[in-house]
């Protein structure tokens, strides 16, 4: 944690547009790499805002130190068309980072969801896995030396591992079973050796039996890949945190503490505030998403240096929390570091403190 730097000038809406209408050229100087024993500041981008509103890309530029594209690296983006691939999304996300200066993190190669039709109707175990492999050959390829890291598989361990088993149920797990995350993790490795790879999952991060059982999960995962002599580098606490609920802080400290001594990195890698419980009121409701996520990343820098914050997204206006955990009331959901405005929040003050 560094504070010694000053708190740059947020851009607000009015004067990026002011800037564009004056035909000016931006000056806002890339952001120097970060030393890898601060945590880097991330930002998960969906393409709409990314495309349509220039204040986003002005501030990606001024505060972010990387970048992950949000959906376009998943497979309903990559794969509409079996055989083929629409890279389109992701490279402008990726050029775009390049261009100014930031790390770029892959999300993902491998996840149960968000498949395309064509996927979800594959058969065959020999199948299932040729097309796995292709995948993942395709992709990380393309990217090679490009994207510093990648969650190679996302979300394999089972919502309530004490009641349905460990394991994630979906296409990759019902034909190849455990091993589709070795695959995964083999493909990944072996065409870009220089990249870090990661698992990356949520609710890990309260004392409750559920959450202890799936970190005993991914701490069986990462051993059963480690074993195999097959290269894992770091786990992402996706941090999707309740307002409601308190941070186990002893279990979560003893978790992290646990995947260090394993030799990993981890990364907190889709933060965000749940807050469908907390009051109306605006300043409120600002504090308690704030003080969630300070308890959360204090307790996890706690027990050592994380290798970056992402935060899901960037502002309340586009935040897939709105429709999945709706209100009862007619307020908006302010899960994000800036407003629907683009005026930067108590959040984002927390989240300079850990990264900046």
């Amino acid at each position: 944690m560094n504070k010694a730097d000053p708190k740059p000038k947020l851009l607000t809406r009015r004067s990026v547009i002011a800037g564009i209408g004056a035909g000016a050229t931006w000056a806002l100087a890339p952001q120097p790499v970060l030393a890898d024993t601060r945590a880097r500041f991330g930002v998960a981008v969906h393409l709409e805002p990314f495309r349509n509103e220039p204040v986003f890309r002005e501030l990606l530029i001024r505060h972010a130190s990387l970048i992950a594209p949000m959906n376009a690296l998943k497979w309903a983006s990559l794969r509409h068309t079996k055989g083929e691939f629409d890279f389109g999304g992701a490279d402008e996300i990726v050029n775009f980072a390049e261009q100014n200066g930031k790390r770029i993190h892959g999300h993902t190669l491998l996840w149960y969801g968000y498949n395309p039709v064509w996927v979800e109707q594959l058969s065959g175990e020999r199948r299932v896995e040729r097309e796995l492999i292709n995948h993942i050959e395709t992709v990380v390829d393309r990217y090679k030396g490009r994207i510093e890291t990648w969650d190679v598989v996302n979300e394999v361990v089972a919502h309530d591992p004490l009641d349905k088993g460990p394991w994630r149920k979906g296409i990759w797990h019902d034909y190849l079973g455990p091993r589709h995350v070795d695959i995964a993790f083999k493909t990944a490795a072996q065409v870009d050796p220089s990249a870090r790879l990661f698992i990356n999952d949520y609710d890990l991060e309260d004392d409750s039996p559920r959450t202890k059982a799936r970190q005993e999960a991914i701490l069986r995962i990462v051993q059963r890949l480690q074993d195999k002599n097959i290269p894992i580098h770091g786990v992402g606490l996706q941090a999707h945190l309740y307002a409601e609920r308190r941070t186990g802080r002893e279990n979560l400290v003893r978790f992290v503490e646990r995947l260090k001594a394993l030799g990993l990195e981890v990364a907190v890698t889709e933060l965000d505030v749940i807050d469908w419980k907390l009051s109306a009121d605006r300043e409120r409701r600002d504090r308690g998403v704030a003080d969630t996520a300070n308890e959360f990343l204090e307790a996890i820098t706690s027990a050592g240096t994380l290798r970056n914050i992402t935060s899901w997204g960037l502002s309340d206006k586009y935040s897939w929390i709105n429709e999945t955990f709706p209100r009862k009331d007619s307020a908006r959901a302010r899960p994000l570091p800036f407003d629907e405005n683009w005026q930067a929040k108590p959040l984002f003050d927390v989240i300079r403190k850990y990264t900046a």
